[in-house]
């Protein structure tokens, strides 16, 4: 199948963002995912993901962007859900007894995800979900505290640590579980992180943003995708 473009709707992870310790700043990684894909591709990447981007803010951005617009021949990327599942970490800290709500409610994470696939559908073009990359929960837990918010009173709404890895974990199954309905691509970005075991090695500090090593696995597993489904963009 031929692509003469790809768009690219993402958070932080697909705009590049690492966290660079030496400077204690985030910052957009030169070679990043897309950078390298790029290099392998003929197809413009046009990329329009932005740090702290929630699935709904991303598919009201891209309507507006796309609206009438054929998307024909177009592979439409959809790489949202690491901050829909977060929670406001102060306001947990503040009353831990109380109820709290992800950004994104679940059932509104998979109401949007089936409603980008429709839209890019209806378009012409190729909906493609994603699977999170895996986290590093101790190392987000260190980082929410780091500032002063209390451990203690955080973990009596979590329970544990380990619980932060496994909700993120069940917004990754549920983009899994709409690309399987739908009958739509799903790239497997979580699947090839976990295939390195050592997940520290691919993450960058603060536990959730996946580093250089981290960012050439995805654009290798773009790339391998992109050849199992027959699309024909590269050099």
């Amino acid at each position: 199948m031929k692509i003469e473009t790809i768009r690219v709707w993402g958070d932080s992870i697909l705009k590049g963002i690492v966290f660079d310790p030496a400077r204690k700043r985030y910052t957009i990684i030169k070679d990043n995912a897309l950078s390298l894909l790029s290099e392998k591709v003929m197809t413009p990447i046009l990329n329009f993901s932005r740090m702290g981007a929630t699935a709904p803010e991303a598919l009201r951005a891209m309507r507006e962007k796309v609206a009438e617009t054929s998307l024909e021949n177009q592979i439409v990327v959809f790489e949202l859900g690491g901050n829909d599942c977060d929670f406001d970490w102060k306001a947990v800290a503040d009353a831990p007894e109380a109820e709290h709500q992800p950004k994104t409610p679940v059932d509104v994470f998979a109401g949007v995800l089936r409603e980008f696939v429709a839209f890019v559908s209806q378009a012409g073009g190729t909906p493609v979900l994603c699977t999170l990359p895996p986290i590093d929960c101790k190392r987000y837990f260190a980082w929410i505290t780091r500032d002063g918010l209390s451990r203690e009173r955080i973990l009596r709404f979590l329970g544990a640590p380990e619980r932060i890895y496994r909700w993120q974990e069940y917004y990754s199954t549920v983009a899994l579980r709409v690309a399987a309905k739908t009958n739509s691509l799903c790239l497997p970005l979580r699947e090839a992180f976990l295939e390195r075991v050592r997940g520290e090695d691919v993450l960058c500090e603060d536990g959730i943003h996946p580093n250089a090593l981290g960012h050439r696995i995805i654009a290798e597993t773009a790339m391998r995708e992109m050849v199992k489904y027959g699309f024909s963009p590269c050099i």
